[in-house]
């Protein structure tokens, strides 16, 4: 993997990987709010992963879902490095969704499959997950379980 970027005078850091479409990076000096900053990016980046494995899993579990939504909150710590000190994904489906294979779904990604979330929490981040299926709350910040990912 290569990315590459140029900073931009009131503008910020802009992607400029050949083949790839442009991100612009809030940074301190431009303070660009319009963007996401490196942090930002890095929930992005999490949500991103582990939905990509979400999403496959319960197709091949064969789950008729309608809608698919995540959305990731973060917190950081007050001094620097301002690192994550907690996550919370959030998992939003709608349709049919058996609530304990989308359980098993989370836990493979997060317990296994999912780099970015596991590097977070490798970090020293505390990584949660909570589950809407159908406008129902079924799980709220509940830590991932690798039990739950295992075969029965």
């Amino acid at each position: 993997m290569k990315v590459s970027f140029k900073y931009v005078e009131n503008g910020g850091f802009q992607s400029d990987t050949p083949g790839k479409v442009q991100v612009t990076l809030k940074n301190s000096i431009a303070n660009n709010t319009e963007n996401y900053s490196p942090t930002e990016h890095l929930l992005i980046a999490m949500g991103g992963c582990s939905s990509d494995d979400v999403v496959g899993i319960l197709r091949k579990m064969k789950v008729d879902f309608s809608s698919f939504r995540c959305e990731v909150t973060g917190d950081r710590a007050e001094e620097h490095p301002r690192t994550l000190t907690h996550a919370n994904i959030h998992y939003i489906l709608e349709g049919d969704v058996d609530p304990d294979k989308a359980r098993k779904a989370i836990g493979l990604s997060l317990t296994k499959y999912c780099s970015v979330s596991i590097i977070v929490k490798r970090g020293g981040a505390d990584l949660r997950y909570s589950l809407t299926i159908n406008n129902e709350e079924i799980d709220t910040e509940r830590v991932p379980d690798e039990a739950i990912a295992s075969p029965a």
